[in-house]
């Protein structure tokens, strides 16, 4: 298992692969527009974890109060999203960065982590 992770922050924010954002070969506008809101999350605390590599392993997350969805509550982490994808399934990788949020939320005296997602994305 390639275990080497990285954080995006607004020093790498141009160089790092962002791997939640159109996967194609081809420069698309969506990429660079992901870039700029990031660079605006970043500095409200938001945190995009990744695998070092251009694949589709990482999670984001971000304080609760300036996450953008439709929950209330008060000193909680709030989980954008969890991916792992194709042959990277099943290594220990999603358990990996999610006990990297639960560490984080530990750290920074966070109540604890939520996220909201669909009955079909339980998996």
């Amino acid at each position: 298992m390639h275990t080497e992770f990285v954080n995006v922050t607004t020093e790498n924010l141009t160089d790092e692969h962002l791997c939640c954002i159109i996967r194609s070969k081809k420069s698309h506008p969506g990429i660079e527009a992901k870039r700029r809101w990031l660079s605006n999350r970043l500095k409200e605390g938001h945190v995009f974890r990744k695998l070092q590599a251009k694949v589709t392993v990482f999670i984001e997350y971000a304080p609760l109060e300036t996450a953008w969805v439709p929950i209330t509550g008060d000193n909680y982490y709030y989980i954008y999203c969890l991916w792992v994808l194709g042959p990277y399934k099943g290594k220990g990788y999603g358990r990996s960065l999610l006990e990297y949020s639960l560490a984080d939320a530990r750290e920074k005296g966070r109540s604890g982590i939520c996220m909201l997602g669909a009955k079909k994305q339980r998996s």
